[in-house]
């Protein structure tokens, strides 16, 4: 089901991908990556296909764009795709049972910055709590600070989060680490060099400080782009982890036969 609006702006809208049995299944809604500015759910349809084809209820959300709006527009929007997932996503008039954040990029930014700024939920009418995990990819700006003005990208988050260089640090998931947190799955490739590992390794000492439970796997072989497709193993096993999933999934990292979120599984 596609383009379906989950507010009344033409970028609030998803696409929802249903596995055959959804009863009781858990729900993924994955936001794609695009540095704030660019990027659309389309882009990763195959990952909606794969997930549901594990029996995960599976939405792909697009958000508002830089330099349309700037932060908090973006986390936001996202914040109104979770409250829709949560009211209507599990097509039987109550919450799913297991609901959970995966992003791309700067989307494992904004879905980190979702689940733990209760502020975002708040707004919606809903608490932290019902995020029982989170999936961050290659992500982008974990840490964002005013150290970021001495950076490359200084022009460019500039338009997204402000001039003023002072408050990036609001907009950081970093900042609202707390020992109640969900679970967290964190995953970089160390050949990135559009996103550097750095601020995932940060993310994830803060993450560790507070007790949160979380897992760290940095790729040495994976760049931007081929952390999704390496990224797969992890993610199915975090979440069958943390639901009824069966597992239907073989292959490690060093394996060839290791299937990726943006590829559909071999027919057996």
């Amino acid at each position: 089901m596609l383009d379906i609006p989950y507010g009344p702006n033409p970028h609030q809208c998803l696409d929802l991908f249903v596995p055959d049995d959804p009863e009781g299944a858990p729900l993924v809604l994955f936001i794609h990556g695009g540095a704030w500015t660019v990027g659309d759910k389309s882009q990763y349809a195959a990952v909606g296909t794969r997930l549901c084809r594990e029996g995960l209820v599976t939405a792909l959300a697009n958000h508002q764009l830089s330099p349309t709006v700037q932060h908090p527009a973006h986390a936001q929007d996202v914040a109104r795709a979770v409250a829709w997932c949560y009211r209507q996503g599990a097509g039987h008039g109550e919450g799913p049972r297991r609901l959970y954040l995966v992003g791309h990029s700067s989307g494992a930014h904004l879905a980190s910055l979702v689940a733990l700024d209760p502020a975002y939920l708040a707004a919606e009418g809903l608490d932290p709590t019902i995020i029982d995990g989170v999936v961050g990819i290659a992500g982008a700006g974990y840490d964002l600070d005013a150290h970021y003005a001495d950076l490359i990208v200084a022009p460019f988050v500039s338009a997204v989060f402000g001039a003023d260089r002072w408050r990036w640090a609001l907009a950081a998931p970093l900042g609202y680490v707390h020992p109640g947190a969900p679970p967290f799955l964190l995953i970089h490739g160390l050949q990135d060099t559009e996103t550097p590992p750095a601020s995932t390794e940060a993310f994830a000492a803060a993450l560790r400080r507070a007790g949160v439970t979380m897992q760290l796997h940095l790729l040495p072989d994976a760049d931007h782009v081929s952390v999704m497709f390496a990224a797969a193993p992890l993610v199915l096993n975090f979440l069958r982890g943390h639901s009824y999933l069966t597992p239907q999934l073989s292959g490690s990292l060093q394996g060839t036969a290791a299937p990726s979120l943006l590829t559909a599984p071999r027919t057996q």
